[in-house]
């Protein structure tokens, strides 16, 4: 166990070997199945819910190593291609420069179809098999493809594709010193588009043997990072109706996610161009498809660093005198519960129990008394608010304090450490929500910062208040906003302050069933991270508050707490995700 890595290490997947994606992901095959047909799809999910690590073991390159490994036989049905939009070309500016929307569309274009270019190039540069099958066709393919763009390529790279990847790289030199060229049109005749290039190019490639019958999946990565005209474009390439050759896979975060309008003025529809995919899963308790998750890839890592077999709830073991706590509450609800509803009602004694059990921990917590222990794996979970990264956040702190304590061996992480971590972190989130969001987020002004800091402490006095108060959903931390048509206009002001918070993941949306039958509404969900350093209980409950907007309003622009009332509590059925049906 000496110079042992960090197995919880969460650096962001575009950045991880090869090896360490393989290594790390675990597979779900729901995800998998949408990613690997041929539809148009839409993965949805907040930052750091796994979208990019999805796209990336479904890329051709990672599956090919995957096949390689395991000895297995290479399917070339599927040609997964991984296009980042985090980079520096996604992020040019220069279209600002010119008045003419339509010449603006054209760069945007031009220059997403080169970077979906160099990427197809790329992947497949990197298969010996594919390689090998091309070679034979390497002089008719330079001859095609120069005759239908019109251009010369560089025929001395080892092979086809290095030489696209560099006519890439020149071309886009080219045109950043041609749009530079003040009311250069020569640029605009030579742009290319997905018809003119792209399509072409997959006709031109299918012709190698290995490819002839393969389906090309561009995984468009981080679109919520393309601008609108990248935007419109891609949408105009979703609604094209011949996808036997490619299909797309886009991932965006639900925050800014990209609008479905294409580059025509005409709209993509859900059902009929595409299929959304939520990667968020519930993750309320164990038997949810999140807590699952978590300890499969807790286990995982762990496992990685040779501690096979020991259980996620082994490694982050829960405060003893907790349990015991929460077992004598358990004991004292159920007896409650059996005075009230009889020993044979069982599901209402079981109803019971859940509702009060921990709530009846925290209110009868000498005031005095220490913060409570936060500990255990389900602790862990719950404070990810169902986000993986946040998950492994805290893990990784845990470890490295546990490391420089322990330079021999780490088997468990102790409840101390635990404790100490989750309240620090916690305490990290408030620092900067005091501060103010206005220093760390675009378009945030100083007096909406504040407004987000009063809103987000008011939430949690509410939920301190109802935590020991005698209420029927005293564990209740999620909230739905009501009276949104009797003030329009307060309204618009508190969903302004709401997506600020949610850009730096303060509070995330979830969907569940309103009242009124039938229909649904949006549920917010505040971090869960924020509740151990205010001594709060982040496990929760399937029940929401129902908030009016002048109360909100009040909270966040003057300061005013929320009142209790007992009939603004309700159960919830959150929308299940598509594979929990």
């Amino acid at each position: 166990m000496n110079n042992i890595i960090n197995p919880f290490e969460y650096e962001g997947a575009n950045n991880l070997p090869d090896n360490d994606i393989i290594g790390y992901y675990i597979e779900d095959y729901n995800f998998s199945r949408f990613i690997q047909s041929t539809k148009n799809i839409f993965l949805i999910g907040e930052r750091g819910s796994g979208k990019t690590m999805t796209l990336l073991y479904n890329s051709f390159k990672i599956q090919y190593k995957i096949a390689n490994q395991k000895s297995k036989s290479i399917s070339f049905d599927k040609i997964g291609i991984h296009v980042p939009c985090n980079t520096p070309l996604f992020h040019k500016k220069e279209y600002l420069l010119l008045n003419d929307d339509f010449k603006k569309s054209i760069i945007c274009e031009h220059y997403l179809v080169l970077s979906i270019l160099y990427a197809i190039a790329d992947t497949l540069s990197e298969i010996p098999e594919i390689i090998e099958s091309s070679q034979s066709q390497k002089l008719d393919f330079f001859s095609e493809i120069e005759y239908i763009w019109g251009v010369d390529l560089d025929h001395s790279s080892i092979n086809f594709f290095e030489s696209i990847k560099r006519y890439v790289n020149k071309e886009m030199i080219a045109t950043q010193k041609k749009i530079n060229t003040y009311n250069s049109d020569a640029f605009y005749e030579n742009a290319l588009s997905f018809s003119s290039s792209i399509m072409p190019f997959f006709t031109l490639i299918r012709k190698i043997s290995l490819l002839q019958s393969s389906h090309f999946l561009i995984m468009i990565d981080d679109a919520h990072d393309m601008n609108k005209y990248q935007i419109q474009t891609l949408n105009s390439w979703i609604a094209y109706r011949d996808h036997s050759i490619f299909s797309f896979k886009v991932a965006t975060a639900k925050v800014n996610r990209p609008v479905f309008i294409t580059s025509t003025g005409g709209s993509i529809l859900e059902g009929h161009d595409f299929i959304t995919v939520d990667m968020e899963r519930a993750y309320q308790n164990e038997e949810t498809d999140f807590f699952k998750l978590a300890k499969k890839i807790i286990e995982r890592r762990l496992e990685n660093i040779g501690l096979k077999g020991v259980t996620a709830e082994e490694f982050f073991p829960v405060n003893e005198s907790f349990s015991k706590d929460i077992e004598k509450y358990k004991a004292i609800a159920k007896q409650q519960a059996e005075e009230k509803y009889g020993t044979n009602a069982t599901k209402s004694v079981q109803d019971y129990i859940y509702k009060y059990h921990r709530a009846m921990y925290f209110r009868e917590r000498s005031a005095k008394a220490n913060k409570p222990p936060y500990s255990g794996f389900e602790t862990i979970v719950d404070i990810s608010t169902g986000i993986v990264r946040n998950l492994l956040d805290p893990c990784y702190w845990m470890f490295d304090n546990a490391l420089n304590n322990n330079k021999d061996g780490i088997t468990q992480i102790s409840p101390k450490i635990q404790t100490q971590i989750i309240v620090e972190r916690s305490q990290r989130m408030w620092d900067v929500l005091r501060n103010g969001l206005d220093k760390i987020i675009d378009n945030c002004t100083i007096e909406q910062g504040k407004q987000i800091f009063q809103l987000f402490e008011n939430l949690m006095i509410l939920f301190s208040k109802r935590l020991v108060s005698d209420i029927s959903e005293p564990r209740a931390i999620v909230f739905s906003i009501s009276q949104k048509d009797t003030h329009p206009e307060l309204y618009k002001e508190i969903i302004a302050l709401i997506d600020l918070a949610r850009k730096v993941q303060f509070i995330y949306t979830r969907i569940g069933n309103a009242k009124d039958k039938g229909k649904q509404e949006i549920y917010y969900v505040p971090n869960r991270l924020l509740f151990p350093s205010l001594g709060l209980d982040p496990h929760g409950q399937y029940s929401r508050v129902s908030l009016k907007v002048s109360d909100i309003w009040n909270a966040a622009v003057n300061n005013k707490q929320f009142p209790i009332n007992e009939e603004t509590s309700t159960s919830i059925n959150l929308q299940k995700n598509l594979f929990d049906e």
